[in-house]
């Protein structure tokens, strides 16, 4: 009898051990941390300063090509709870430049949902409730040619796995002697109705427009968009010398920041001479990057040049640092293999990464001493590994 009752204690004990196996088994296992509004804004700040690492865990909120550019006018983390229950943060960054203006959706374990870069001026949000429908609405006000104020609503539809944009167009256009405004008169899930009205009497006056409710895009669409092609047009014919620069292009986004296109494409017969007394000779297709903060594979940030191939997944970054010091104090390689000419040049073994192919050189003359690092997609080294070679072998410095 003793026996029967021990033989089922421990087949109790054993199923015990089974149903309660997961707390067990799985002890020791991370999971994804859980960010907040304060610990998100935190990484957000790391990503915009420059930090790869925090940039990368935001899915590359920040354009690290560009120059980092810290000071914002304003960035504000919303957090948004939708009808299933589901959490999401809304991060909105504002900046003087717009080429910097972010609007991104994370959930709390900083999976991307959304993430647009097309916001122009000041930007302003807010969320309404579409039967049910969780929408959050972006109104951007923004001077074009100087004297034109254009505003812009878009509209981000929010539900249990998924962000989108669903309806954009421009609501008002300003001109010095008149003005056009549209105004949203009826909102569904089956369609928006809009009146356009001015000041004074116009083409476009009283009229309206319809944006049915595509389902197979998501999105709401109109066979006419008169407002849009209306403003597009008119800011394309005002005449009226333009001072302060305008973004139109991708050319004239980089030299909004200090990037000119014509000159960071360099080609194989032509020297780039950098202000801080070096020339490197550059194959086509790369783009200079000046006066960066640069993180990657350092100890510390320094600032210095990079140049950029897109279509090699290529980087070259250069940086001066004080001839006493030596590369070993701000990377944790050594260099360990040694040429003595014009100049010593000291360099390391090429390291290999999960992705690509690295390796770090110090040049010094006199008083100058620069640190360079090569950075290669390990898809495309060894096809252009000569091309490489040829560059590293061209750095010369004024000394």
């Amino acid at each position: 009898m003793l026996k029967l009752i021990m033989k089922r204690l421990f087949i109790i004990s054993l199923a015990l051990m089974i149903f309660s196996g997961c707390s067990i088994l799985n002890k020791g296992r991370k999971s994804e941390p859980e960010y907040n509004s304060f610990s998100l804004r935190a990484i957000v700040e790391k990503a915009i300063n420059g930090d790869t690492a925090a940039n990368k865990k935001l899915s590359y909120l920040a354009d690290l090509n560009l120059p980092v550019k810290a000071s914002y006018n304003s960035f504000t983390i919303d957090s948004l709870k939708i009808k299933s229950g589901k959490k999401y943060y809304l991060v909105l960054l504002n900046y003087p430049n717009p080429v910097y203006n972010r609007f991104a959706v994370y959930d709390s374990t900083l999976r991307l949902y959304l993430l647009d870069k097309s916001l122009n001026g000041n930007i302003y949000e807010s969320v309404i409730d579409l039967n049910g429908q969780t929408i959050v609405k972006i109104l951007e006000d923004f001077i074009s040619k100087d004297v034109l104020t254009v505003n812009r609503l878009s509209l981000y539809r929010i539900d249990a796995g998924s962000a989108q944009m669903i309806f954009r167009t421009f609501t008002k256009l300003a001109e010095p002697k008149i003005e056009f405004d549209q105004k949203i008169t009826e909102i569904s899930t089956d369609r928006i109705k809009t009146e356009i009205t001015s000041t004074k009497s116009s083409e476009i006056n009283d009229k309206g427009d319809v944006f049915a409710y595509d389902y197979s895009t998501g999105k709401y669409n109109s066979l006419n968009n008169l407002f849009t092609g209306f403003v597009i047009d008119r800011i394309k014919n005002f005449n009226q010398k333009v001072e302060k620069p305008e973004i139109t292009d991708k050319k004239s986004m980089y030299a909004s920041v200090g990037i000119d296109l014509n000159l960071d494409t360099l080609k194989t017969t032509g020297n780039t001479k950098d202000t801080r007394g070096y020339t490197l000779t550059l194959t086509d297709n790369w783009k200079t990057l000046k006066n960066i903060a640069i993180t990657d594979y350092l100890n510390k940030e320094l600032k210095g040049t990079r140049y950029i191939n897109e279509v090699l997944g290529a980087s070259i970054s250069i940086i001066m640092i004080p001839a006493q010091d030596s590369a070993e104090m701000y990377i944790n390689y050594d260099l360990n293999k040694t040429t003595e000419g014009k100049y010593r040049v000291r360099y390391s073994d090429k390291i290999t990464t999960r992705k690509e192919f690295v390796q770090f050189f110090e040049f010094s003359c006199g008083i100058k001493k620069y640190i360079l690092i090569l950075r290669a997609s390990k898809f495309t080294y060894e096809k252009y590994k000569n091309d490489y070679q040829t560059i590293i072998n061209s750095f010369t410095i004024d000394c």
